[in-house]
């Protein structure tokens, strides 16, 4: 949300004289403050190398104190300071204009007068409207004198980044449409979201539809960035161009954008690594993640396939560490299971499977493994297992193995540490089969199966995201019988022989939607709308629970609707947990008005230690909490931690009131990062005022 002012310039190299002195000309932009200037010579012989620093100011500075972003339906008095820097007093006209996602909300024209050296402070107040984006105010200044010169006025922009004010919400829908029966949404369905931020993905197919858009958009938007929903969110680019995207109504980069992106990423998972070949979940330093491994070296497998170049030895190395787990079961425990010998059977699987792709899977191993099968309790396990066997040359165990796969039902009332549920599951058969070209009609009932779970279902974990990706995916690959449909609006019927995805926008959901079906055969509809709330969500909890509050200093209760610029707020965070959590992901977002103190820098402006005796008991009490990770952003405090049953964990983290205005407040939220339905929104107040 941030836009930051960064000056940096490589000028061509020049000849220097015989005394050694040449000239250089500096474009200095639009810009007050320091810069350093760096040099290097060079001749046949020797080389040397100085810098200095430079100072930068204009005769009249102009500076706007922006907030780092606002929400849509805040109102900031931004600080435009003037310093004269002249040696004359200054009589100036100050002209103001806004586009993008702010308006004015005051005067566009102010006179000020400045004397020899003064400086000044004009308030400017803004309002932010609906949208997500970016808001522009444009300050121009004219009437400077400088003896000798004719001076032009003086124009500046600065860029505040604009959000909704809450998180976004997903509508679906979904329908069979016969021929003697259209399907209809009408626009009321959209009631309570923002009209103008809606869009929408449609599929249509003679099959139960998987909205393969929805599944890319979400695993795109994710904002957080583990070892899983790194590599979940990554999967999509291999296999997706520009093109492609466009017309799911995806508003994404170039194609080279997208491969540099994947090039990041790939590199970023490369960081990961641990030393024994294995991965962890936040970096190098973490636990080991035994299921997550051989996920990883699958992605990498595949990136590599689609040209993508590997750091030096990733591969080998995790490679390495798939054998160990194959070989020796003891390699895997923890992980937060409940069920360990569960965890083992499906990480030995996996990295079978990972290993056998390459064939590099001794068949001994994995004919033992199958003889240990009972211990499965994930029918993807089973299947990875048998297709596993297949690729290393033993049809008949492979069959079998794939075959009790699919009659395995998965309990949801356990946690096995493999990221996995019945919709993950169910996806990532379908594209197992689908991609070894396997048991079409197991295919179909399994599709018939994942369809039903994903109905009326409303979180998806990034591992949920892209295994019904990846079973989209590999099924919009196979034709099936052909179909048509009418949609209203459209002029020309649909038809093809693989599903439809089509991106709606907001002008085209406020129509409402008609479907008819002019075929004798049954068409699958769905239709998946995101837009965000126009009120604060209500405070819910499912086996998680979350609660804010905000303290001064001094440990006393925090008076938001009265703060002054400039005060330090301690926010205390208390999660709850009706069961064992391990990946309970915390996201508080923060008001325009506010900024983190990050405590992680060693020069941080104030410290948690300045605070009463009262809160230090909440502080200690977050040094007993199992926190995993925690991230200091502009415009959220994150945080990756296990939850108890018998101990709710605290989270503590300062804050300071900086522009003043009135800003909506958003919940605070906790969810189980792959049990999304676990999860909780906190009470809020609505409002914040800093004065």
């Amino acid at each position: 949300m941030t836009h930051v002012n960064i000056v940096a310039q490589q000028l061509q190299a020049v000849t220097l004289d015989k005394e050694g002195n040449g000239s250089i000309t500096l474009p200095i932009p639009a810009f007050n403050g320091e810069l350093r200037l760096m040099t290097q010579a060079w001749s046949d012989d020797s080389f040397g190398a100085a810098e200095r620093k430079l100072v930068v100011a204009a005769p009249l500075i102009s500076e706007l104190a922006t907030p780092r972003f606002l929400a849509s339906g805040d109102t900031a008095s931004l600080a435009l300071d003037l310093t004269n820097l002249t040696d004359l007093p200054q009589t100036l006209k100050v002209d103001l204009s806004s586009s993008g996602l702010v308006d004015l909300a005051g005067a566009a024209s102010q006179s000020v007068t400045l004397a020899k050296g003064a400086r000044t402070t004009l308030q400017i107040p803004v309002m932010a409207k609906t949208g997500f984006g970016d808001g522009e105010v444009a300050v121009q200044i004219s009437g400077l004198n400088l003896p000798g010169e004719q001076v032009k006025p003086s124009k500046q922009q600065w860029k505040i980044g604009v959000r909704p004010p809450y998180p976004a919400r997903t509508l679906n829908f979904d329908a069979v449409i016969n021929s003697d029966q259209p399907w209809q949404v009408a626009a009321a369905a959209f009631t309570g979201l923002d009209a103008q931020t809606l869009s929408g993905q449609l599929t249509l197919s003679n099959r139960p539809p998987l909205n393969i858009a929805s599944y890319i958009s979400a695993l795109y938007a994710y904002p957080y960035g583990c070892l899983e929903q790194t590599t979940s969110g990554l999967w999509p680019s291999l296999y997706t161009s520009h093109a492609e995207l466009t017309a799911m109504g995806i508003k994404t980069s170039s194609d080279e954008a997208r491969r540099a992106a994947v090039d990041t990423g790939i590199a970023r998972l490369a960081g990961m690594q641990r030393a024994n070949g294995s991965f962890g979940l936040w970096d190098k330093q973490s636990e080991e993640e035994f299921w997550l491994t051989p996920y990883v070296t699958d992605f990498l497998l595949r990136a590599s396939e689609a040209g993508y170049a590997l750091p030096d030895n990733v591969v080998d190395r995790a490679n390495a560490r798939l054998l160990r787990y194959l070989q020796d079961p003891a390699q895997i425990s923890g992980g937060g299971s409940d069920n360990n010998a569960a965890l083992q059977f499906s990480v030995q699987a996996y990295a079978g499977l990972v290993l056998a792709r390459q064939q590099r899977a001794p068949l001994g191993a994995l004919r033992a493994l199958y003889e240990k099968r009972e211990k499965a309790r994930s029918g993807l396990a089973l299947m990875q297992l048998g297709v596993a066997l297949k690729l290393m040359g033993d049809g008949q165990r492979a069959s079998l193995a794939i075959m009790q796969g699919a009659s395995l039902t998965r309990s949801d009332k356990e946690w096995y540490g493999d990221y996995g549920s019945t919709v993950r599951d169910e996806g990532m058969m379908i594209a197992l089969l689908a991609e070894n070209k396997l048991q079409p009609d197991l295919q179909n009932s399994l599709l018939l199966s994942l369809s039903k779970e994903v109905n009326g279902k409303r979180w998806f974990s990034t591992q949920e995201n892209n295994a019904l990706y990846l079973a989209a995916h590999t099924l919009q690959r196979a034709q099936g019988g052909s179909w048509q449909a009418q949609l209203s609006g459209n002029a020309q019927p649909l038809q093809g022989d693989a599903p439809l995805n089509k991106g709606l926008g907001a002008e085209r959901l406020l129509q409402g939607l008609a479907v008819s079906n002019p075929g004798s055969a049954p068409l699958y509809g769905r239709l998946d709308v995101t837009g965000y709330p126009l009120a604060a969500p209500l405070p819910e909890s499912n086996v998680l629970g979350i609660k804010r509050e905000y303290f001064t200093l001094d440990g006393k209760a925090a008076d938001l609707s009265n703060l002054r610029s400039g005060e330090l707020l301690v926010v205390r965070l208390t999660v709850s947990s009706k069961r064992s959590i391990t990946d309970a992901l915390v996201v508080d977002l923060l008001p325009a008005g506010l900024e983190l103190e990050n405590q992680n820098l060693a020069d941080s402006s104030a410290s948690l230690g300045d605070s009463a005796d009262a809160l230090k008991e909440s502080m200690g009490d977050m040094q007993q909490a199992d926190i995993r990770h925690i991230e200091f952003r502009d415009d959220r405090f994150v945080a990756a931690l296990a939850v108890d049953t018998y101990r709710p964990a605290t989270l503590v983290y300062l804050a300071r009131a900086v522009t003043p205005g009135r800003y909506l407040m958003p919940p605070p939220q906790v969810e189980s990062m792959y049990v999304p339905e676990w999860r909780a929104t906190g009470s809020t107040p609505s409002q914040l005022h800093i004065q």
